[in-house]
């Protein structure tokens, strides 16, 4: 639909109107140009808030990077649906990376924090190296981490259906991107923090 106004609207540029007469756009493309700025800034904002807070509640700088590289996933679903739905990303769904990107961060942070508490504290036989920290975090935080984006993704299953111009991006966008981003994380993340914290570990030991 968007592909479509911008062809209709380059074409109607070459038309010759008399003076003082103009046309202007409606509809989602209005709402896109009214609302777009104040949107990309809220995403900019949304990215450095949760950078601050993954840095407050971790402590770690290469942790809270490891973190945000994971927020990355969310593109790779949202743009793998709005292509398969024949949508363009817009407002809405910029919208839905926003929402994405708190559903990753938290996914996240269930994991990466109890893996931290096990390597730190351990259980009953101490603390664990890095390595068996993140695989028994993984076994342990895989239910909490599927049913969160599981319940997201269902969620929006009425605006994939509908698949409408406005809310279709939005739908398509989060459902795409918490099944993908569920499936990274499960098996990206454990991997990248077991080679930062086994730098760690062997530093201590030396």
């Amino acid at each position: 639909m968007a592909r479509v106004n911008n062809s209709i609207f380059e074409e109607l540029k070459t038309l010759r109107l008399p003076e003082g007469i103009s046309i202007l756009a409606g509809g989602q493309k209005e709402s896109d140009l009214r609302y777009g700025k104040q949107v990309y800034g809220g995403l900019s904002l949304s990215v450095v808030v949760i950078f601050f807070i993954l840095l407050f509640h971790l402590k770690k700088l290469k942790l809270t990077f490891l973190m945000m590289y994971s927020l990355l996933y969310s593109l790779l679903g949202a743009s793998l649906g709005l292509t398969l739905g024949g949508h363009e990303l817009g407002l809405t769904g910029l919208l839905g990376l926003i929402s994405l990107m708190g559903i990753i961060a938290r996914n996240g942070i269930i994991m990466v924090d109890y893996a931290e508490e096990l390597r730190t504290v351990g259980e009953g036989n101490g603390p664990m190296s890095a390595e068996q920290a993140i695989l028994l975090a993984s076994k342990r935080r895989m239910r909490p981490i599927f049913l969160t984006s599981a319940a997201a993704s269902m969620g929006v299953v009425p605006m994939v259906i509908e698949n409408s111009p406005m809310w279709g991006p939005m739908g398509v966008g989060i459902f795409f991107g918490t099944i993908f981003s569920m499936v990274f994380i499960l098996t990206m993340i454990p991997v990248g923090y077991s080679l930062i914290m086994k730098n760690e570990d062997n530093n201590n030991q030396a």
